[in-house]
């Protein structure tokens, strides 16, 4: 029985290797770009998440931040403690916690905008426009099949 390696050989390429040495190299540029602002990717992706919706659920800031709902409650904690959120009741809704930016939210969240932008940008210098429109269209097509529903 023949046993594939672990690493692909230059003549065949593992897809998903090569994704996952992407988005590993991706990760590693974004901490380091981010390290100024002192929130790491995970916060930052949760402090945009809020940004763009204060009553966005723990659930949905957890998908959005790629890390388990009860990871989410550290984090928000840690962002509360740091003063990057203020946590607040809903006025009618007691159950419902209402998670808003701070200043110096605002602030880590425009900077971490745009050292994610300018870390996809060295990501895709090697591409065409064209390039990089198609390989955003293929990921999400990849990723679709891959859901549980397909």
């Amino acid at each position: 029985m023949s046993m594939r390696k672990m690493t692909p050989s230059s003549e065949e390429v593992w897809i998903g290797y090569s994704l996952k040495i992407a988005q590993h190299r991706l990760r590693q540029r974004l901490e380091a770009e981010l390290s100024g602002t002192g929130v790491s990717a995970a916060q930052n992706a949760v402090l945009l998440a809020i940004g763009d919706n204060p009553r966005i659920s723990n659930a949905a800031l957890a998908r959005a931040a790629f890390v388990t709902p009860q990871s989410m409650q550290g984090v928000l904690v840690t962002l509360e403690r740091d003063g990057f959120i203020v946590r607040t009741p809903h006025p009618e809704h007691g159950r419902i916690i209402m998670t808003e930016l701070t200043e110096k939210g605002l602030a880590a969240a425009h900077a971490g905008m745009i050292a994610a932008e300018m870390v996809e940008r060295q990501m895709l210098a090697g591409l065409t426009a064209d390039e990089a429109k198609l390989l955003g269209e293929l990921l999400q097509r990849c990723a679709q099949a891959l859901e549980p529903d397909s």
